[in-house]
């Protein structure tokens, strides 16, 4: 996450993570506060230099326009995001993240071209979180998506 990430929806994704048994932890280009679009205020536990993107088993991509805006300037977002996809991990893409997932050259689908079940994307605005939170949690529970994998990487 980065300045202008929206807040709420990633506490609320969060918070169902927790619901869940899940330790969710806040990653930005840096260590510290993070200000949200609301004008509050997150936590961001570790950095992208300092945690590589393969030791997490999930990755969430949250909205927020200027939060995407300043993550796609950063090189070491789009590596956290190529480890995660490279390792089959789950990623649930919400709002205008999906502009991240397209710069890392990250394919929507699997290489028989049918749908990634560990890829979960959801539009900005489309009132689904709750939905898309649990379809990404049951993803994120199978821990990797073995039928993206390809050798070389696609990615």
């Amino acid at each position: 996450m980065a300045p202008g990430v929206d807040g709420e929806l990633v506490l609320q994704v969060q918070e169902a993570l927790l619901a869940k048994g899940a330790v969710p932890c806040l990653v930005g280009p840096r260590i510290g506060l993070v200000a949200t679009a609301d004008g509050g205020a997150l936590t961001a536990e570790v950095s992208l230099e300092n945690e590589a993107g393969f030791l997490f088993d999930a990755l969430v991509l949250p909205d927020g326009k200027a939060g995407v805006e300043a993550l796609a300037k950063e090189d070491h977002t789009m590596e956290f995001i190529k480890d995660q996809y490279r390792h089959c991990k789950a990623l649930l893409v919400l709002g205008a993240s999906k502009g991240l997932l397209d710069k890392a050259g990250v394919p929507t689908t699997l290489p028989d071209g049918r749908p990634d079940t560990g890829l979960i994307i959801a539009a900005a605005g489309s009132g689904r979180t709750a939905e898309v939170t649990q379809t990404f949690i049951a993803a994120a529970a199978l821990h990797r998506h073995m039928k993206r994998e390809t050798d070389p990487p696609r990615v």
